[in-house]
């Protein structure tokens, strides 16, 4: 079972069943090849969103939270933005007016282009994270199907016994399991 715990399929192998095991190995390598391969494609999209924001509203890619990058995906300006957050007094939220922080996009349609580039990278980034679920459950269900598989083969038999009593009108099943130690 610890051995399914660490690595999928790899109890099932050690208990004579190979087939089983390489389906767990082969769904293991598959989500993890896929959570790579999201997060990968996660980034890919950040940084694209991040050189096209550059361009297009002169917001500077340093040290910037995902907070600052779904704002400017919100707003056309730091002006539109800090008015709206002042309107609601707000004021922890309003950025500096400063060249590190401002943005200014140079059309409607390149900051929609822009927030759908950043929903894009977020979505990929939300994949990974039921990938890295998916891997998780995958590690238990081996984990519970290696110890199954070693219960049962230390079953030797299995037997039922019906018991029928006519006179009280009754039926029951006896049912014996018998393991080897």
């Amino acid at each position: 079972m610890i051995k399914s715990l660490i690595l999928p399929g790899s109890g099932e192998y050690a208990l004579g069943n190979k087939e089983r095991g390489r389906k767990f190995v082969i769904t293991e390598i598959a989500l993890v090849f896929s959570a790579v391969a999201s997060y990968h494609q996660s980034d890919s999209e950040r940084q694209t969103y991040m050189a096209f924001a550059s361009e297009h509203s002169g917001a500077q890619s340093s040290d910037k939270s995902h907070n600052y990058w779904v704002d400017i995906g919100n707003y056309i300006s730091i002006d539109a933005y800090n008015e709206e957050h002042l309107r609601f007094r707000e004021n922890d939220d309003l950025y500096e007016d400063s060249e590190l922080w401002t943005w200014d996009w140079d059309s409607d349609a390149n900051r929609s282009k822009f927030e759908s580039i950043r929903i894009r990278s977020d979505l990929w980034k939300l994949g990974g994270s039921f990938l890295i679920g998916g891997i998780v459950i995958n590690h238990i269900v081996s984990a519970i199907d290696a110890l199954y598989l070693k219960r049962i083969s230390a079953l030797e038999s299995i037997s039922f016994h019906p018991k029928i009593n006519p006179s009280q009108n009754s039926f029951a099943l006896q049912i014996d399991w018998n393991f080897s130690k």
